[in-house]
C-alpha cells in the first residue's frame, strides 16, 4: 500500500513511518517544515495538497503532538482547517482511509477508577491546546466519515509511547503507555479492518494494572 505520513519530523510521525515500512507499506512523509525526507505541503486548499495525496491508498494523519507552534491560534488552525483541506484533497483522489493518531489523554480528567471506553465522551481541557487542538483534529475527521467521504480509524494512543516492545512498557512504569511495535500492529490492521465510518479506538499495551480498556481494539484489529 501507497501510504502518506503526516507531520513526519515528529516523533509520532517517526515511530508510525518506521514500523509501516517494517510491513512492507511504500510510505510517503509530509511536514510543514522543510526536511530532507519529506516533501514540504502547508495543507493549504490548493494544487499542492492534491497533488500531495494522489495516487494514496490511506493516509496516517498524525492528530496529537505532530504541529507545533507557540502561537495556540496557528496550531487550531492546522488541526482544523489544514485537516480539511487534507481530507477534501483526499476524498476527491479516491483515497478511502485514513488512520488519525489521536491521544487518550483525552481522557484523561475521569477519575483512575472509571472504566472508560469508547463509548464515553472526550474531556480536552481548554487550558492545554494540544488536547484541545486533538478534539478538534477527531471532529473535522469525523465528519468526514459520517459524510461518507472516507473510513476513518480513529486510535487514540497510550501515553508515554515507548521504543520498543511491551518489556519496555513494563520498565516504563507508566499504566497508560504504549509500545511503538504495538502502535506499529494495530496502524497496520487498522489500514485493511472491517470497520465502522468512523471507529474509535483506544490503544496502550497490556499491563497488569493497564488504566484503559483495549478490548474493542483487540476485537476490531485482532491484537494479541
Amino acid at each position: 500500500m501507497k501510504i502518506l505520513v503526516t507531520s513526519a519530523a515528529s516523533r509520532t510521525g517517526e515511530i508510525a513511518a518506521t514500523q509501516l515500512l517494517h510491513y512492507g507499506s511504500e510510505v510517503h512523509l509530509t511536514d510543514t517544515m522543510e526536511g530532507a525526507r519529506w516533501t514540504r505541503c502547508e495543507l493549504d486548499d490548493d494544487a499542492a495538497t492534491d497533488d500531495l495525496v494522489c495516487g494514496m491508498d490511506a493516509i496516517v494523519n498524525v492528530g496529537y503532538e505532530g504541529y507545533a507552534s507557540s502561537d495556540a491560534g496557528a496550531m487550531i488552525d492546522y488541526y482544523t482547517r489544514r485537516v480539511y483541506n487534507l481530507l477534501w484533497s483526499a476524498s476527491d483522489a479516491g483515497v478511502r482511509r485514513v488512520i488519525n493518531l489521536s491521544t487518550l489523554r483525552l481522557m484523561e480528567s475521569y477519575e483512575e477508577n472509571l472504566v472508560v471506553t469508547e463509548n464515553w465522551r472526550s474531556r480536552p481541557l481548554a487550558s492545554d491546546v494540544g488536547l484541545l487542538c486533538a478534539h478538534l483534529c477527531e471532529t473535522v475527521c469525523k465528519e468526514f466519515a459520517r459524510d461518507g467521504k472516507i473510513v476513518v480509524a480513529n486510535l487514540r494512543l497510550g501515553w508515554p509511547i515507548v521504543n520498543g516492545g511491551r518489556d519496555s512498557v513494563r520498565e516504563s512504569g507508566g499504566r497508560a503507555a504504549l509500545s511503538a511495535i504495538d502502535l506499529g500492529t494495530a496502524i497496520d490492521k487498522a489500514l485493511t479492518a472491517e470497520l465502522e465510518p468512523w471507529q474509535d479506538l483506544h490503544l496502550q499495551s497490556p499491563l497488569e494494572c493497564q488504566r484503559y480498556l483495549t478490548v474493542k481494539a483487540e476485537q476490531l484489529l485482532e491484537l494479541r
